[in-house]
């Protein structure tokens, strides 16, 4: 049943009396209905969206593996061409012309990688890969392995850098320049005519280098010569025997005897090597006093001038180098009187073996000389420093004729000769009488 508002109508002015307005009923509009409800899906969709749930489940989980089990690449960036890169100590390749090298299929994890080049240090690190399929990059600067190094020493001596002659210093600086090379520790060694060789090791670093090696006047050997008082003008001759380890010197010196039935002399002598080729020897005479020998060596090596004095008396002295042990000059009609105790010089093994000890001495052999007997053979075989040999030769003399006093004499004096060459560097040798 509809219902109606109430509207009243316009006063309308009655004659006689005024009425009431009546409403004006209007309808209501219509109550809005409630939303259908929507229909439940049906078994078919639910399924087909279970199955697509799953699905997608799968390829989640088939990626999480794929992603787990795969195995990364891992790109060496270097600064090298032609490095060769070890991964866990396995060369795998070497760096390309961009100076860079991939590494294909590396597992996840901790690795060890190394670059290795022949003109560069050696460099490596640890490295970690993780899981992905992004490559890993790591950088590995290599620095250079190669320097110059310098060496100043004395002019044109020959150069041997790890047993290789690399070249001689300069005649007139006495500096060589040796470049390429490498990083690490080197065996240099230092030879030239007339002066004791040097072996050194050297340990290059990771620059330029300069190095400064000093070298010593080879003054082993024999040396005669002849010495005077300055106040009374009395003279004499003396043969020096010596033996130098670096710049100690020591040996023997030997005078003629006051009279021509005695043997020579003999004195032990000390001394040192000077810088700008100066010694100084010391020995004592039969008094006890010392004598101080002072001494200029020539440029060549091969003479000696100087002055000595032992407190109160002073005097000039001047030797020349020998090859062989010379002898004193012969009285006339007197005839040779055998020669004191000689010790030999006590020469400097070189420690890089490159310079040997020197042959033994030209002389004479028993059978040039037309004397067969095996005296004379020791006796040659002992000036030509084969002590060994003479020894030997001694021996089976005295063997078969043990009241030989000459083989005995001889055989003395090769063995004080070998004590001497055995001795420790830097002690002194007093002959037997």
């Amino acid at each position: 049943m509809a219902k109606y508002q109430r509207h009243e109508s316009p006063n309308i002015e009655h004659p006689m009396k005024a009425q009431p307005k009546a409403p004006i009923l209007t309808p209501l509009p219509p109550r809005p209905l409630p939303p259908p409800k929507a229909p439940l899906p049906s078994r078919r969709a639910v399924t087909q969206w279970l199955y697509g749930l799953g699905g997608i489940l799968v390829l989640l989980i088939a990626g999480a593996a794929l992603l787990y089990f795969s195995k990364p690449t891992v790109i060496i960036l270097t600064n090298a061409t032609g490095a060769t890169v070890y991964l866990d100590g396995e060369p795998r390749g070497s760096t390309n012309q961009l100076n860079r090298f991939s590494l294909t299929g590396v597992s996840p994890g901790k690795h060890a990688v190394r670059l290795t080049h022949p003109e560069y240090l050696d460099t490596e690190q640890v490295i970690t890969v993780e899981y992905g399929f992004l490559a890993t990059k790591v950088n590995l600067p290599l620095r250079p392995a190669r320097f110059t190094l310098t060496i100043q020493t004395e002019p044109q001596t020959t150069v041997r850098l790890d047993g290789i002659q690399v070249g001689e210093t300069d005649p007139q600086t006495g500096v060589l320049a040796i470049p390429n090379v490498r990083v690490g520790p080197h065996q240099l060694s230092l030879q030239r005519t007339g002066y004791l060789p040097v072996a050194s090791p050297v340990d290059m670093p990771e620059s330029d280098h300069q190095l400064a090696f000093p070298l010593h006047l080879d003054l082993n050997g024999y040396w005669k010569g002849t010495w005077q008082e300055a106040a009374t003008g009395k003279a004499g001759e003396f043969i020096l025997s010596l033996g130098q380890t670096g710049t100690t010197l020591s040996g023997l010196w030997e005078e003629p005897a006051p009279t021509p039935a005695k043997p020579p002399r003999s004195f032990p002598v000390l001394g040192r090597l000077l810088d700008r080729q100066r010694l100084t020897l010391e020995r004592k005479d039969e008094t006890g006093r010392t004598l101080t020998f002072e001494g200029q060596v020539s440029a060549t090596g091969r003479e000696v001038l100087g002055t000595w004095q032992d407190g109160k008396r002073t005097g000039h002295w001047t030797g020349s180098r020998s090859d062989t042990k010379p002898t004193f000059s012969a009285l006339p009609g007197v005839p040779p009187l055998p020669t004191a105790v000689e010790p030999g010089p006590r020469l400097t093994t070189p420690t890089d073996g490159l310079t040997p000890l020197p042959p033994a001495l030209p002389g004479p052999t028993p059978t040039e000389s037309g004397d067969t007997s095996p005296l004379s053979r020791a006796q040659s075989l002992y000036e030509q420093r084969r002590y060994e040999e003479a020894l030997a030769q001694c021996d089976a003399i005295l063997k078969q004729d043990p009241k030989n006093n000459a083989a005995r004499d001889l055989k003395r004096r090769i063995q004080k000769s070998l004590d001497i060459l055995k001795a420790p560097p830097g002690g002194s040798e007093t002959p037997s009488p």
